[in-house]
């Protein structure tokens, strides 16, 4: 159960740890049979798939990832697999840990605050994210690529996670066009005058730019890089219309299995500053514990001691693709087939490309 220990599912559902281990018995359950079988050789090949498309992926991050993809490895063996597969990785990221220095953050519990943003990096091919973070477990609520940055979008994947983790009391956002719907909701279902949404400059906001971080270096970075290796190579002008379309047909799809995988990942990866529970594990044991606050400041949630913001951009607007006409519902249909591996993608796009000319231009 999202890794929890017996003693953590016993004080979640009010029993005691006999209770949990007499059940296990009765099922035939044992905690040494529930970790992947799989031998050295074959976990090196997911390991070394993995860092192909997250190559600064960490012990914790690289077996979350395993976890995600149905693999539950014990973490020596994801330690031992990674000094095999990436010796000289292993010890840079190690070193540049040292450096690191954490910085505390509090509100009461899970839903109490809620921390969101979009993310700009890929922003001159028109693509946008989306993202969410609870600020007490951060677990990551939503992570959605888009290819506008209208207010309704933002609300939809707000929402979205809504149906999932539940309202919660708050929410931070900066000051955003985007972030008005999502404001007025919180308005209208927690209230007014008790800062049900608080707005500020995105250096307020850190809870969520740490989180842009990990971000980018394990998803964004390879299609930044990609994407301009297309330019570089003159396969792809950012101010084509027809380009940027098919850009769009080829790689949205892509970005968001990328997202899904790395939110999964990371709501399962353990978190050092917390005696190595992960966000669920965090967000499950105390969502019913926590007493909110019922009245707060515009400070709330900040973090005064984290990082810069990486950008700090209000109300950018992404222009909708232009064609010349608009494709019919059968020249849609009849588009280069995008559900294919990504090492497959850049011919996708390259035909994508030839036949929209060939639609529009002639």
């Amino acid at each position: 159960m999202y890794g929890l220990h017996v003693k953590d599912i016993a004080a979640l559902y009010g029993v005691s740890r006999w209770t949990v281990h007499r059940r296990m018995q009765q099922c035939g359950l044992k905690v040494s049979e529930l970790y992947s079988g799989i031998d050295n050789t074959e976990l090196d090949r997911l390991v070394m798939e993995i860092q192909r498309e997250h190559p600064q992926c960490g012990y914790r991050m690289m077996r979350a990832f395993l976890q995600a993809s149905g693999h539950l490895i014990q973490f020596f063996r994801v330690r031992e697999s990674l000094h095999r597969v990436d010796p000289e990785g292993t010890q840079l990221r190690a070193l540049a840990n040292r450096t690191l220095h954490r910085r505390q953050y509090s509100v009461p519990g899970p839903n109490c605050m809620w921390h969101i943003d979009g993310n700009h990096k890929l922003i001159r091919w028109r693509f946008v994210i989306h993202g969410g973070i609870d600020g007490f477990s951060r677990l990551v609520v939503y992570l959605n690529a888009a290819t506008n940055n209208n207010a309704t979008t933002v609300l939809d994947a707000f929402l979205g996670a809504v149906s999932q983790y539940g309202l919660p009391s708050r929410v931070r956002s900066d000051k955003g066009g985007e972030n008005i719907e999502v404001a007025q909701f919180m308005v209208q279902n927690r209230g007014e005058n008790r800062n049900s949404h608080i707005t500020g400059r995105s250096v307020h906001n850190q809870r969520i730019e740490r989180l842009w971080r990990d971000v980018y270096t394990q998803v964004l970075d390879l299609f930044h890089t990609l994407f301009y290796h297309l330019e570089m190579t003159g396969l792809l002008n950012p101010d084509d219309e027809i380009h940027i379309f098919a850009l769009h047909w080829t790689f949205s799809l892509q970005l968001q299995h990328q997202l899904d995988t790395f939110k999964e990942a990371w709501n399962f990866h353990r978190l050092r500053t917390e005696n190595g529970r992960s966000p669920y594990q965090l967000w499950l044991q105390n969502r019913d514990a926590a007493d909110d606050l019922g009245t707060v400041d515009e400070d709330y949630g900040v973090d005064w001691d984290g990082p810069p913001a990486m950008e700090d951009a209000n109300s950018i607007s992404i222009p909708d693709v232009q064609l010349p006409r608009s494709l019919t519902a059968e020249e849609i249909a009849g588009l280069p087939n995008r559900d294919v591996p990504l090492n497959a993608t850049v011919n996708v796009y390259n035909s994508t490309v030839e036949q929209l000319t060939e639609i529009l231009r002639y």
